[in-house]
């Protein structure tokens, strides 16, 4: 028995060691504090939190009824025009975007307030790994940028897959 768990427990570190460097998605409430309202300052906002990465999540917060989520192309976003819109989203009080590829991201809000200033612009990159956040940010960062992933996306992970065939393998062996 001894001999099946070292085993066991040598299959599990080769399965491990095959597995990508983890990069751990980030977590972001576009606008911080202040969500996706009017009179917030997008740009800055970036400039506060970038950089961003392929597998960063954006929580947008809003007003049900009172503005939406629109993802646009370049134009789109410096026109605040909807009309070739790649995504839309106006339900519930809350929207969870991924950043699933590294590029350029544009959204904005199509009921007016587009040209109040009421769109982002974000630069995803592709990374293996990033580093902490550098000890200089603030305690308002705390809320909108977190390393934890989506408590429905933990199943996703190349780790919880490993785990639970070492698991299945260990349930066999036993």
């Amino acid at each position: 028995m001894e001999m099946r768990l070292m085993l066991a427990l040598l299959l599990i570190a080769v399965v491990a060691s095959q597995l990508p460097s983890a990069a751990v998605a980030a977590n972001y409430t576009v606008g911080d504090d202040k969500g996706w309202n009017p009179d917030v300052d997008y740009t800055a906002w970036v400039k506060k939190h970038k950089p961003f990465y392929k597998g960063d999540w954006l929580l947008f917060e809003y007003q049900n009824g009172r503005s939406d989520v629109v993802q646009v192309d370049e134009v789109g976003y410096d026109k605040c025009d909807k009309a070739n819109a790649l995504s839309s989203y106006s339900k519930g009080h809350s929207y969870a975007f991924q950043l699933k590829e590294a590029k350029d991201y544009y959204f904005i809000c199509s009921y007016g307030y587009c040209y109040s200033g009421m769109k982002l612009h974000l630069t995803a990159k592709s990374s293996s790994s990033k580093s902490s956040p550098d000890s200089s940010s603030s305690s308002s960062t705390s809320k909108s940028k977190s390393n934890a992933a989506p408590p429905s996306l933990l199943a996703a992970t190349p780790y919880a897959a490993a785990a639970g065939v070492a698991a299945l393998l260990l349930h066999r062996m036993f």
